[in-house]
């Protein structure tokens, strides 16, 4: 009766020696992958996120303090060149119908060599005026 129980715990995996050391071996590159990943994605988020800031700043300081479109694009440039990790920033900035759009096209870096990311951010806010009634 030994025996048949010993051949039954065998055949089940219970008593397979070394199996969960396999396991761990095995499946710890997929999670050391699946965490870089993760942090990439949020590095890559951040700098949208940054991007989008910067734009929408632009587009307050067109609309609401009648600052000229070349001088603040200039400035949210230098701003994003400095103050964050994006590269190759471009600030384009219409105003056009009542609307003043900011795009802000930038290269989010990665954590390695060559996994860079372009980002794009497109603002719209409408110009502030006074309209006679």
């Amino acid at each position: 009766m030994a025996a048949a129980t010993e051949w039954s715990a065998t055949r089940r995996g219970i008593d397979d020696a070394g199996s969960t050391s396999l396991s761990v071996v095995l499946l710890t590159p997929v999670f050391i992958v699946l965490t870089f990943a993760a942090w990439q994605s949020a590095l890559w988020s951040h700098a949208r996120t940054e991007a989008r800031v910067a734009a929408r700043a632009a587009a307050a300081l067109v609309t609401r303090s009648d600052a000229t479109a070349g001088n603040v694009a200039a400035a949210t440039a230098s701003v994003l060149a400095s103050d964050t990790a994006l590269r190759n920033i471009d600030v384009l900035i219409n105003e056009a119908d009542g609307l003043v759009v900011v795009t802000v096209h930038a290269d989010a870096p990665g954590m390695m060599a060559g996994t860079s990311r372009p980002v794009s951010v497109t603002v719209a806010v409408p110009l502030e005026e006074i309209t006679p009634p």
